[in-house]
């Protein structure tokens, strides 16, 4: 009975056996299934690709056939060449995702380089970077040099700090030009304030000015170049001239412009006025004050510079940070703002 048993279930088991069994799973005679890749290129074993390489469009299969790709490849990355022509008609929904990354990647790229300010030094990949590149030792000992001939004694800053990188002082060896840049700070009078501003600012800007014991600046005006042989006057009304485009500006300092043209007045008149005006102490001029570098921040000393002369002149037995950060103010209503060096300093 075991025996007739055993004979009707063995061809059943041996046909399940040469269907499901282990060791003749891997021998199976079904031909592969093709996705739309094709087969793999690299190993050439008939086997269905999974994967596209970006740069050349091979297709491989795993990733010990992408690593060999890579290896034995003219020189493929597997990146996708971003700046290579592709036609229009070839151009894909995927071609265009990656020119959109591309453009994020380079905003993200500028956005970073403006942001990134560590200590670097010359022909290094951060100084390329960087807006401009830090000048080198020698056009910084050249800029002292020529400072210290002219009498001005020059202090440069460390590479990244914000005066150092705004400083676009050059001297001309062919010409023996100092060319300065000059920072101008125009100051309200006291109670006066742009209409601009909210009340917050203006409280806060009060504030400051209490503190600093300076009126608060109404504007902020920047020349690159100045030669040394300008008159500090000339440079200086250049910024009180109106022009297309510098309504705002004349407005905030229209202060600055009416004394400027009743002076141009007087001097046309021949001074006819000047002496009633000296009587009736209604005589008002601008006055132009340079920083004495040295000095505590709570305890601030100017030097009063002489409008009708050079630039080089006003500089002479100076100290400069950088380039000269000059102050605009009315007089004599803001003298008391601006403590002059006592002799001897």
């Amino acid at each position: 009975r075991d025996a007739r048993v055993w004979c009707h279930t063995a061809p059943h088991m041996a046909d399940h056996a040469t269907t499901e069994g282990p060791d003749t799973a891997g021998t199976s005679t079904a031909a592969p299934v093709k996705g739309r890749l094709g087969n793999c290129v690299v190993c050439d074993a008939g086997v269905g690709a999974k994967y596209k390489c970006p740069g050349c469009g091979i297709a491989t299969c795993s990733l010990v056939c992408v690593k060999k790709h890579k290896q034995t490849g003219d020189g493929c990355s597997g990146k996708r060449k971003v700046g290579e022509f592709k036609d229009i008609r070839a151009f894909t929904d995927a071609d265009l995702v990656s020119d959109y990354r591309f453009l994020e990647d380079a905003l993200l790229e500028k956005d970073r380089a403006k942001r990134w300010r560590p200590t670097f030094k010359v022909g290094t990949e951060t100084a390329a970077r960087a807006d401009r590149s830090p000048a080198n030792s020698k056009t910084v000992d050249l800029l002292t040099r020529a400072a210290s001939d002219r009498g001005t004694q020059l202090f440069c800053m460390p590479d990244g700090m914000q005066r150092r990188v705004a400083n676009t002082t050059f001297y001309d060896r062919k010409r023996n030009l100092m060319q300065w840049r000059v920072e101008w700070l125009f100051h309200n009078s006291r109670g006066e304030a742009n209409e601009t501003e909210t009340e917050s600012d203006l409280t806060s800007e009060k504030d400051a000015s209490k503190k600093s014991k300076q009126p608060a600046s109404a504007a902020r005006a920047e020349d690159a170049k100045v030669d040394e042989t300008r008159i500090l006057e000339t440079a200086m009304r250049n910024h009180l001239v109106s022009g297309p485009g510098n309504a705002v500006r004349m407005h905030e300092l229209r202060r600055f412009v009416l004394i400027d043209r009743e002076t141009e007045r007087k001097k046309a008149a021949g001074g006819r006025d000047a002496e009633s005006e000296k009587q009736s102490g209604a005589e008002k001029s601008i006055g132009v004050f340079l920083p004495a570098e040295g000095h505590p921040a709570n305890d601030k000393r100017y030097h009063k510079l002489d409008p009708s002369s050079t630039l080089r002149e006003c500089l002479k037995g100076k100290r400069v940070l950088e380039f000269p950060t000059l102050h605009v103010a009315v007089l004599p209503d803001d003298s008391e703002f601006f403590p002059l060096v006592e002799d001897g300093e």
